[in-house]
């Protein structure tokens, strides 16, 4: 005799909804403000009632509730997804290519814009978290863009898991993965979690020249996985950078694709 499968009130599961659908909206409204905030900051100074729409942005930026409530909504996206934590997936994708590493008795791994403490449980990890507003004790408060690494100081690994997209501005996207060759030791490696709609249904961006775009700053694609809702890539730096240009320019033709790009200047 088969067991009948629990299953969940229709009021629970129609609650549930409306709790995503909310959520994906704040997310989706925070982005487009902090967009538009780092269009501001990159305009020319002189231009009319600048300060006073940056300003407006902000506030408005407080009344979805800041980063706290972003970083929180992420976090229960995440949750809802599966409790898909992208350093599963790195901590396998480590192990697989057995990467050690070559200086020290530990890997050195650099995880931006961390929700948690990801790698503690990974004694043969040597793990740094860091993030503009920390949630927990443990992850260093930095900003990425400001962070000074000597060469000797280089990391093994860096992990950029959702990270990517929210920087608003396509050019600071790209000056983030410039920064990543700097920051990484030669034949080191960086990992970039996106969600997939940035890879498979944006005008500007696919996975062809998301690779091309990486090769041109000397980093090789040695790893690539889609689950429902994000993309994982992990590269090795095995080359210098070529210094190449990458404009915004459409790469993919469709009327209900989104505008997630990244510029290389």
């Amino acid at each position: 005799m088969k067991k009948k499968k629990n299953r969940v009130p229709v009021t629970a599961s129609q609650h549930q909804l409306k709790k995503i659908k909310k959520d994906c909206k704040l997310i989706s409204r925070y982005h487009v403000l902090n967009k538009e905030l780092e269009r501001l900051k990159s305009v020319d100074t002189k231009q009319p009632n600048k300060n006073q729409k940056m300003k407006l942005i902000a506030q408005e930026l407080e009344q979805v509730g800041g980063i706290d409530t972003y970083q929180a909504t992420s976090s229960l996206g995440e949750f809802k997804n599966g409790r898909t934590n992208s350093a599963k997936w790195v901590v396998a994708q480590l192990k697989e290519h057995r990467i050690k590493s070559t200086t020290s008795a530990k890997l050195r791994l650099l995880d931006v814009g961390a929700l948690h403490l990801n790698y503690a449980k990974q004694k043969w990890i040597d793990s740094t978290a860091i993030d503009i507003n920390p949630t927990q004790p443990g992850i260093l408060k930095a900003d990425f863009f400001d962070l000074k690494v000597k060469p000797s100081d280089a990391y093994d690994v860096i992990v950029l898991s959702l990270v990517l997209n929210f920087v608003g501005s396509p050019h600071r996207r790209g000056e983030m993965l410039q920064k990543c060759h700097r920051f990484c030791k030669k034949m080191g490696y960086l990992v970039i979690v996106l969600p997939l709609a940035c890879v498979t249904n944006s005008r500007y961006l696919t996975h062809d020249h998301l690779v091309d775009i990486m090769d041109s700053l000397g980093f090789t694609l040695i790893s690539s996985h889609n689950s429902r809702k994000l993309s994982y890539k992990m590269f090795q730096l095995t080359e210098e950078s070529m210094q190449k240009t990458f404009k915004k320019q459409i790469v993919n033709k469709g009327t209900k694709c989104n505008n997630f790009s990244i510029v290389i200047r």
